[in-house]
């Protein structure tokens, strides 16, 4: 097999091929600043790691995944 062909497919993949199966659960909850704001978090983790594996981002900021597949 040569390079330049693996180049190739590695360009033909769509970018959801890459995605990772793990769903993410967004609680909202208010923000600082008034508004609200949504936590993500990973759903099939352990207490601890999902305690420690989160992400703030206001509600603004969310689309729908279907938007952009």
């Amino acid at each position: 097999m040569s390079t330049e062909h693996v180049r190739d497919d590695a360009r033909d993949r769509l970018p959801q091929d890459e995605f990772s199966d793990t769903v993410l659960v967004a609680e909202l909850e208010p923000s600082a600043r008034g508004g609200e704001r949504a936590i993500l978090y990973p759903n099939d983790r352990s207490g601890t790691e999902m305690a420690t594996r989160w992400l703030a981002a206001s509600v603004d900021l969310l689309i729908p995944v279907e938007a952009v597949r």
